[in-house]
């Protein structure tokens, strides 16, 4: 292995005319870097005759090139809803939307409403996890989810408002959610509302 497997364009009359290779596609980066990083970036400089900068820039287009095909910076929320709002138990929703977000320009990118084929209960976490969500906005969540969610490496905010949904993102993206009790209970179960509706 000698570069980084990045597609770009590099610059010199002559590829092999002794001189060092230079990417002709300037990446900005204006991010702090860990040490431990950067470490690794020197020692692999020094193992590939590169300097520091071309090691940092393969590195800042390997990541990128990897952002993209995960769909860029884009962050996916799940909200259980009914009636385009929040519903208050998880369980008990009429359906799941799906909202992508761009948290750089703070604004919406899509919203996708979806039930699981197989229906709505406190096992849908799994299926939730399987769509690609990277945060639940949720009133009440049992244990059960909330456990499910966890071990998936999904965010929960529980005890948000049952507000509509493109607000209660907008609040979320702002800073300005203001979330309170999981309306659960501190048991994790969901006490009744059995007839799977969501009851304001």
């Amino acid at each position: 292995m000698e570069y980084m497997d990045v597609k770009c364009k590099w610059g010199g009359k002559r590829q092999f005319a002794g001189r060092k290779k230079t990417c002709l596609k300037k990446v900005p980066f204006n991010r702090r870097i860990n040490e431990n990083i950067l470490n690794i970036l020197k020692d692999y400089a020094l193992r590939h005759n590169m300097t520091d900068t071309e090691a940092l820039e393969s590195a800042i287009l390997l990541q990128s090139n990897t952002e993209k095909l995960k769909g860029g910076y884009n962050m996916k929320i799940a909200i259980p809803s009914a009636d385009g709002k929040l519903c208050g138990h998880f369980g008990h929703c009429e359906n799941f939307t799906f909202v992508e977000v761009n948290p750089e320009t703070k604004s919406i990118v899509d919203i996708k409403t979806m039930v699981p084929e197989d229906g709505i209960s406190c096992q849908s976490a799994y299926w939730i996890s399987e769509q690609g969500a990277n945060i639940v906005l949720a009133g009440g969540m049992g244990g059960r989810p909330l456990s499910i969610f966890a071990e998936n490496g999904i965010k929960v905010i529980s005890g948000c408002p049952e507000a509509d949904i493109k607000e209660l993102v907008t609040m979320f993206l702002n800073s300005n959610l203001v979330a309170g009790e999981n309306t659960c209970g501190e048991g994790g179960h969901c006490h009744g509302h059995h007839d799977g509706h969501c009851h304001h």
